[in-house]
């Protein structure tokens, strides 16, 4: 239980450190989602099913090619499989999802 309690204390401190960084990645994160959007708009019909399409479509997409950016390197590196891609995915996916929220 103390040592849970350091990583989260200290985990806290970095982040109030670093929380300017952590803001810009957030943002690129949600620059680089809406220039995806704005790209495979002439693709999708822009009737109400057709944005919903290219939505869903994006949100499933990108996670996936954020998290495969570090999995490409550790695979290279390593030669295995990166483990906690899933867990990473959902992470871009999460930051994607409260960004177009709070944003």
């Amino acid at each position: 239980m103390l040592k849970q309690s350091l990583i989260y204390l200290l985990l806290s401190i970095l982040i109030v450190l670093l929380a300017e960084y952590a803001h810009l990645l957030i943002l690129y994160i949600d620059m680089f989602y809406t220039y995806i959007n704005v790209k495979l708009a002439p693709i999708f019909s822009h009737t109400s099913v057709g944005i919903m399409t290219l939505k869903i479509f994006t949100l499933v997409l990108i996670p996936v090619v954020l998290a495969s950016t570090p999995a490409l390197g550790y695979r290279l590196i390593k030669g295995r499989h990166m483990p906690y891609f899933i867990e990473t995915a959902w992470l871009f996916w999460l930051v994607i999802v409260l960004s177009k929220i709070l944003i």
